[in-house]
């Protein structure tokens, strides 16, 4: 076959349902034969360029560069292929926030009166987009699109301060209510009581524990953990812990025929029990007071194995009748003389169901508040009466959720004292908090 000494013109093209894209050079390409297949020479290195005076180098060159123009076009121009310039502008915009061009609809909407609807159907996007839109700009009144996008773009800057780093008034009290060991939860209660109408001095309990726990933030410092309940330097999930049982007591008297006052908390006297083990056998006893969530640690210098009825006959023996009625307690060995204790001050020792702690939640619950102060494998006994008083102390000036957050000392001692007045209650109040 003759070789052609003509030469055609070809224009790469890519079709596709998107568009079509093609090189916008055209490069005259050599037509190959039969004949062509199988070259005489060696073909040209690919690093000769036109440029370089090389014959070799002209004749691949055209070609290359076509090749390279089609999918550098091809990926500037793509449906769904961005540059990676492209891609930053784009993601740099505020998030969920309406472009200016939608602001501008928004306003104009304002202006002539329509609703909040209306306008979402016309910028195409939620009805609550507009109305947050236009309530964290000023409302309908003073909304203007130029200054809406502004701070927009301003608040979408990071990093950005904390409420704590921004305002150290609020600060400092949450410094110093964390090293009275309040929870973050009290402290947040705490300041909406105290000052209700300055909305500078509010912080959620949440935004405290980031403060303590998350990296890069610790506003309050790096020991304020140790602070908390748990003292742990990271958070954990509650785990529940199974209950076991305890030993049989003779004569003892069920939960169960307990009276309806003391379940439903109705009047102040009715105490809960238990013992807090440390390093054995040093323990300690505690006792709560349902209504008032009142608490008193009783120390037992000669460990829980030993007059442990009269350690707790004697800090009984301290208030009034009106104030000791009855006395729930777990099904521990430690309670074996209980109708001792309940002949010596007059009051009736009720028992829990078998593997039923909850039934005694108060106490359970505050047990767990003074693991903070008495440790597990601490010795117990080297706590004295007076370092035991200190610790009830906290826990009783501390705000409750369960009182409206008032604190047990305020709810208990004007009884003590001869001046009764009700306790400050709660929705919560009748659950074991």
């Amino acid at each position: 076959m003759r070789k052609s000494e003509s030469s055609r013109r070809v224009r790469v093209k890519l079709t596709r349902s998107g568009g079509t894209f093609s090189v916008p050079e055209e490069r005259e390409i050599q037509p190959a034969t039969r004949g062509d297949c199988v070259p005489a020479k060696a073909p040209p290195p690919r690093w000769a360029s036109p440029a370089s005076g090389d014959v070799r180098g002209r004749h691949h060159a055209p070609k290359a560069l076509a090749v390279r123009g089609f999918w550098r076009t091809l990926a500037t121009t793509a449906p769904g292929r961005e540059t990676r310039s492209r891609q930053k502008r784009w993601r740099s915009q505020p998030v969920n926030a309406p472009p200016l061009k939608n602001r501008t609809g928004g306003a104009r909407g304002i202006a002539a009166g329509w609703s909040s609807r209306a306008i979402a159907g016309l910028v195409g996007c939620a009805p609550s987009t507009v109305s947050r839109e236009i309530a964290r700009n000023g409302g309908r009144a003073a909304y203007r699109a130029t200054s809406a996008d502004r701070a927009a773009w301003e608040r979408a800057r990071r990093p950005k301060a904390s409420r704590l780093e921004s305002r150290p008034e609020l600060l400092r009290i949450v410094r110093e209510r964390l090293t009275l060991d309040w929870s973050p939860e009290q402290i947040a209660h705490w300041l909406r009581r105290a000052h209700p109408h300055d909305p500078l001095l509010r912080i959620s309990h949440e935004t405290i524990y980031r403060s303590i726990y998350v990296a890069g933030r610790r506003e309050l410092g790096a020991g304020s953990a140790k602070h908390l309940r748990s003292g742990r330097s990271v958070r954990r999930a509650r785990v529940p812990q199974r209950a076991h049982g305890r030993g049989v007591l003779r004569n003892m008297v069920s939960i169960r025929d307990r009276p309806v006052c003391v379940s439903e908390r109705a009047e102040i006297g009715h105490w809960e029990g238990d013992l807090v083990m440390g390093a054995r056998p040093s323990a300690v006893a505690t006792l709560v007071e349902r209504s008032t969530r009142y608490v008193r640690v009783v120390p037992l210098p000669d460990g829980y194995k030993a007059a442990v009825r009269s350690a707790i006959a004697a800090d009984l023996a301290l208030l009034p009748p009106a104030l000791r009625k009855t006395l729930t307690w777990d099904r521990g060995r430690e309670m074996a003389e209980h109708q001792q204790l309940s002949a010596d001050l007059g009051l009736e020792v009720y028992f829990c169901d078998p593997r039923s702690p909850w039934q005694r939640g108060s106490n359970e619950n505050t047990n767990r508040l003074l693991r903070q102060y008495l440790a597990k494998g601490a010795d117990l006994r080297r706590f004295s009466r007076v370092d035991l008083e200190g610790i009830a102390d906290r826990i009783n000036t501390r705000p409750r959720r369960v009182l409206g957050w008032a604190s047990a000392a305020e709810s208990f001692l004007p009884h003590l004292h001869g001046e009764p007045s009700p306790p400050a209650r709660s929705p919560l109040a009748l659950v074991d908090a």
